[in-house]
């Protein structure tokens, strides 16, 4: 028996998450920001700030080298700042500037709104369910590589 792909649920979340970041892609596209750009700046709602080069690269999706370049082009455009360690010359703290938290606010709008336009047409019953099988499946999938949902939080 064939399996037809679109019946899997792999591939319907790849294609939610795919799908979802071109919409982001347009909304971001008006601060002139790459996917990779807009996705490392909102990583500062979610780490410490400021933070390692080291923690954003275990929470972004990307190699070494790509995460330099990116962090160089936001620095450039004044979006963050890297500070050395004094315990580590080859080791950086990276904070958003004000310009930095400024855009991010914007963006926070729009990942809210990309979010409720998501859910449109679901009740908060469906919602919290939805929210707790994703949280599940999530749980799952990191448990096959070894690794803890907490970790990615």
């Amino acid at each position: 028996m064939k399996i037809d792909i679109s019946d899997l649920l792999c591939h319907k979340f790849a294609f939610l998450a795919k799908t979802n970041a071109r919409v982001i892609d347009a909304q971001m596209n008006q601060f002139d920001l790459s996917r990779t750009q807009w996705k490392v700046l909102l990583r500062f709602n979610f780490l410490p700030i400021p933070c390692t080069q080291q923690q954003l690269l275990k929470s972004v999706d990307i190699d070494r080298a790509h995460l330099t370049r990116t962090l160089d082009q936001l620095e450039q455009r004044k979006l963050i700042t890297r500070t050395r360690l004094s315990h580590d010359k080859r080791a950086f703290n990276i904070s958003p500037t004000l310009k930095g938290k400024e855009l991010l606010k914007k963006m926070e709008q729009i990942m809210r709104d990309e979010s409720n336009a998501m859910i449109k047409g679901i009740n908060e019953k469906e919602i919290q369910l939805l929210d707790k099988l994703i949280h599940k499946v999530t749980a799952n999938i990191l448990n096959e590589l070894g690794e803890k949902y907490e970790d990615h939080l």
